[in-house]
């Protein structure tokens, strides 16, 4: 499918922007680059699509030290924590990071409240 290319390619874009910044330490910049645009990846039904979409997120998820998390949340609009706790939630999917994820689901929830929860969990669109 053409759309998905494109996305995937745009995708493909930001992984490069998102690795610059978490060089560069600049992690706000680059959890909100990485968590951009969602309406793209959440309107794709490209498995390849929201899987690379979601290793850019976790890359930088990755990166970030724990005493930086509360940091890194406090520079984000509140609905980009929505769009947070969908990929928190896909990578506790997998049991490689449940650890760090678990802390920053802890850390988010703090920062959304229960609502978060609830509307990561009651919305269609997947990540």
């Amino acid at each position: 499918m053409a759309d998905d290319a494109a996305v995937l390619a745009e995708v493909e874009a930001r992984k490069g922007s998102v690795t610059s910044m978490v060089t560069q330490k600049n992690f706000v910049g680059a959890l909100t680059a990485a968590l951009a645009d969602p309406e793209k990846v959440l309107a794709s039904k490209s498995a390849n699509v929201k899987s690379a979409n979601a290793a850019v997120v976790f890359q930088v998820i990755e990166a970030i030290e724990d005493k930086e998390i509360d940091g890194v949340l406090e520079g984000l609009d509140p609905l980009v924590m929505d769009l947070l706790m969908k990929y928190v939630y896909k990578g506790l999917g997998t049991p490689e990071n449940a650890n760090s994820l678990l802390k920053w689901h802890a850390k988010v929830l703090e920062r959304c409240g229960p609502g978060g929860i609830v509307r990561s969990m009651t919305d269609r669109k997947t990540v």
